[in-house]
């Protein structure tokens, strides 16, 4: 193709600056004007997301199509998006909560975000849908335009401000004064921004994804020592200290999404441009293979989490995440493992998985996962099974955070005949008037606190031997804390006994009498650990500590069994420290 003049590239950035501009007018109108005028919250979410995607999309796929096709690929990629969402947004009474949720606007981009590369590649003469090569190129190249487009929007803005303080040193005010006028800092940072990116097409031979890709790779040994380092020392730590916390599954998928990254980025768009050494090619493969094992990690300890407390639309948007995770481990691992072509395997598996993304974040948006439903569903059947108490149950959640389907589950819930069912219409009412979640829990109308005491007096048992429960042995321990304790007593540990345990002894040295460490049991796989302080008016603060072991994983309802046994140790008395299976913990004031 002839090289275009210099009247061509002055015209095309003139459209470009022009699209852009019309962009931040628009954006402006959206924000600014639109809500005066359009009163159904939901039309407006419509016009919006169908606006912001169609421009987003418009910009990013003009110079990879002519002006005509790049609108008519934003408008495909925008359009059902925008649809889907406000469909969507009749799972709550208002869109405001329903935005709020944040899971709908990440579906909704990634419909968008990667959706359009495979309609810029349709279009394109000579290509399909399908055509990696064309797919990998126009996915990188709009990372790297508009990276570098925004990047030249801040200097921009760097020095117009400056532009604005050298004047004002003379008296000049005109900078600030057309900034002061409220569309013109939209459709300044839309002209920029579009003319930046016409700038960056005409220059893709110099602006392009090589030099990121090539850096990229040279990532893959190092990661992948990381990555054997933590596959070899896994099973010598166990996998109790893997799960003890609470990012654990993010962890694994963030590595296993950067993992994916590095390998596509090895392979390149063909195999002639893909890379050549050895170590290079052999870490892909080696970090190709161990992807499975993180993504089922992470499957792993999502499971963990909501056998403890049950489906919430959070945990359902990390379980989708895990299992598109698991989804590419499985076909890499599979395409290494099959050799002849392995290379041409993991580019198709990009496609493959790169359309199921798309159709997992369409059923997102979808009455077929409605994620409010399903949470809602759960949370009011773990109540019916008795898995969670009427104090425990999380009515925040379904009555304040599950829009209809959580007011239609708290429905369902009263009408129920249980045992718990008058402190639950209690805690239900309470919520009708609550402002916040704090407010709520803390409004909580108060537990018979007697008869608490009195069966956790009951079940407890107090170690070491011939030590006994005290006078005024909970001080400070709120009613609400006092119900959890009897409800972990009340609970069967391993062993068959009940599930709580008070340890005595001197723990903090600088605060005369004993200290005790109170384990319980909060589900049939999990316990913690709480400290009292007998007889004190006014408690000392202190938290368990742990010198070895895993809070979250190791104070296991085994561990009460163990403590009620006397299997435990007490430390030396200038450190002084409980020892019971592979926990030591410590108190510190």
């Amino acid at each position: 193709m002839p090289e275009p003049g210099a009247g061509e590239i002055a015209l095309n950035r003139l459209i470009m600056a022009l699209i852009g501009g019309a962009a931040g007018l628009a954006a402006y109108g959206l924000i600014e004007v639109l809500p005066d005028y359009v009163e159904n919250e939901r039309l407006l979410l419509l016009i919006v997301t169908a606006t912001g995607g169609f421009f987003a999309g418009f910009l990013a796929a003009t110079g990879p199509l002519p002006f005509a096709r790049a609108a008519l690929a934003a408008a495909v990629a925008a359009v059902p998006a925008a649809i889907l969402i406000t469909w969507a947004s009749f799972r709550f009474e208002t869109v405001e909560d329903f935005l709020e949720t944040g899971h709908p606007l990440a579906a909704c981009a990634a419909i968008v975000v990667i959706g359009l590369p495979f309609l810029i590649a349709a279009q394109q003469p000579g290509r399909g849908w399908r055509d990696y090569p064309a797919l990998f190129t126009e996915a990188w190249n709009i990372v790297v335009r508009y990276a570098a487009a925004w990047v030249f929007v801040g200097v921009f803005w760097g020095v117009l401000m400056l532009s604005h303080l050298l004047l004002s040193l003379v008296g000049i005010e005109i900078i600030e004064d057309l900034i002061d006028i409220d569309v013109v800092p939209f459709v300044l940072t839309g002209l920029v921004l579009g003319l930046a990116l016409a700038v960056v097409v005409e220059l893709s031979d110099y602006v392009s994804p090589f030099l990121i890709l090539r850096l990229l790779r040279l990532l893959l040994p190092p990661v992948l020592v990381v990555t054997a380092v933590f596959l070899v020392a896994l099973p010598i730590q166990g996998l109790s200290d893997l799960f003890g916390g609470i990012s654990t599954a993010a962890t694994l998928m963030g590595m296993a999404v950067g993992i994916a990254t590095l390998i596509t980025s090895a392979l390149d768009r063909t195999d002639d441009e893909a890379a050549e050494a050895a170590v290079t090619r052999g870490s892909a493969q080696l970090l190709a293979l161990a992807m499975p094992v993180l993504g089922i990690l992470a499957l792993y300890a999502i499971w963990l989490r909501v056998a403890d407390h049950g489906w919430t639309p959070h945990r359902l948007a990390a379980a989708t995440g895990a299992l598109i995770v698991l989804g590419y481990g499985i076909l890499y691992a599979l395409a290494v493992a099959l050799r002849r072509n392995w290379t041409g395997r993991i580019r198709g598996a990009n496609v493959a998985m790169a359309l199921a993304t798309v159709a997992a974040a369409v059923l997102w948006l979808t009455p077929l996962v409605d994620p409010q439903r399903i949470s809602a569903a759960d949370q009011v059947a773990r109540f019916a099974r008795g898995d969670v108490s009427a104090e425990d149950l999380d009515l925040w959640f379904l009555g304040r955070e599950s829009g209809v389907a959580g007011t239609a589950a708290l429905e369902r819930l009263a009408a129920m005949d249980h045992p718990g069912a008058e402190k639950l219409a209690a805690r239900i009412e309470t919520l009708a008037t609550a402002t916040s979640r704090w407010s709520f829990e803390n409004e909580v109308p108060q537990v018979d606190t007697p008869a608490k005491l009195a069966l956790i007096a009951e079940r407890l048992a107090v170690r070491p031997d011939g030590a006994r429960l005290p006078d005024d042995p909970f001080p400070g321990l709120s009613a609400t804390d006092l119900s959890t304790i009897a409800e972990g007593c009340e609970r069967t540990t391993p062993g068959g006994a009940p599930g709580c345990v008070l340890v005595m002894a001197d723990f903090v040295a600088e605060v005369p009498g004993d200290e005790g460490m109170l384990f319980h049991m909060v589900s049939d796989r999990r316990a913690i650990v709480r400290v009292v302080w007998p007889g004190r008016e006014t408690p000392p603060y202190a938290q368990p500590h742990f010198l070895a072991g895993n809070h979250g994983a190791d104070v296991t309802p085994a561990l009460i069994d163990q403590l009620r046994a006397g299997e435990f140790t007490l430390g030396a008395p200038d450190i002084l420290s409980l020892r019971a299976g592979r926990a030591q913990i410590v108190l510190r004031p």
